[in-house]
């Protein structure tokens, strides 16, 4: 159980001269708060960035452009939509939620599955499994600057994720949200070479509100390799 105390303590010690001697006395000063420790809740550490909860579901606008070269580009636009479908208990007696993820053109088109993904949400971290191979996207207690190996629990080498806001407002281009956590998956500013951002941001009591992938590759003066700016 973690505990967090409001408060603190000291003790004084006051010395006083009575003729020859010295009477010490010793006694305790304790503020209030001292007293009142209370159990850190899941809030606190930052577990209500990333909500799970079965029959809850999210949709995106998904939007990029596909870079063929400089003069050759594709530009494509869908919604996804993600759905909480059921949970089960894992091997660890936790729970490990299944979300289905359906892709649609357009606003009035038919969803089509497009995968399905699990979830599980543990103490300190969020591992979700895509295509088999798990990654932890998110880690708790939330907090700027820390960094932690994405790739922890497959077999692929290092991949380093680096929470660089915590509960910091942020404006997407539909809805602004008072406090989120945005994660550094990956960056590389070289624009002579090769251009590489892409981050996650989450809000509170939303979860994933905002995904940046953009790759670019650049070779003699054209731009190979593809931009999505998703989600």
């Amino acid at each position: 159980m973690w505990l967090e105390a409001a408060g603190s303590c000291q003790v004084l010690i006051n010395m006083k001269k009575t003729g020859s001697n010295f009477i010490i006395i010793a006694f305790s000063v304790c503020l209030l708060a001292c007293s009142e420790s209370r159990e850190v809740t899941p809030d606190d550490l930052g577990a209500h960035f990333y909500p799970l909860e079965v029959g809850s579901f999210t949709m995106f606008q998904v939007d990029g452009v596909e870079y063929i070269n400089a003069q050759d580009s594709t530009v494509f636009s869908y919604q996804m939509k993600e759905s909480v479908v059921d949970s089960f208990r894992n091997d660890a007696g936790g729970l490990t939620y299944r979300i289905v993820r359906a892709k649609r053109t357009d606003w009035g088109g038919q969803w089509l599955t497009d995968s399905v993904w699990t979830v599980r949400k543990e103490a300190n971290r969020v591992i979700r499994t895509e295509g088999n191979q798990p990654l932890i996207n998110l880690i708790f207690p939330l907090r700027a600057g820390v960094t932690w190996d994405a790739n922890g629990f497959n077999d692929r080498e290092q991949d380093l994720y680096k929470m660089v806001s915590v509960r910091e407002p942020f404006a997407g281009d539909h809805m602004n949200f008072d406090q989120s956590v945005t994660v550094v998956q990956e960056e590389l500013a070289d624009r002579i070479v090769r251009f590489i951002s892409k981050k996650e941001v989450y809000s509170e009591n939303v979860g994933l509100v905002y995904k940046e992938n953009v790759d670019l590759v650049y070779k003699q003066g054209d731009d190979l390799g593809l931009e999505t700016v998703s989600y």
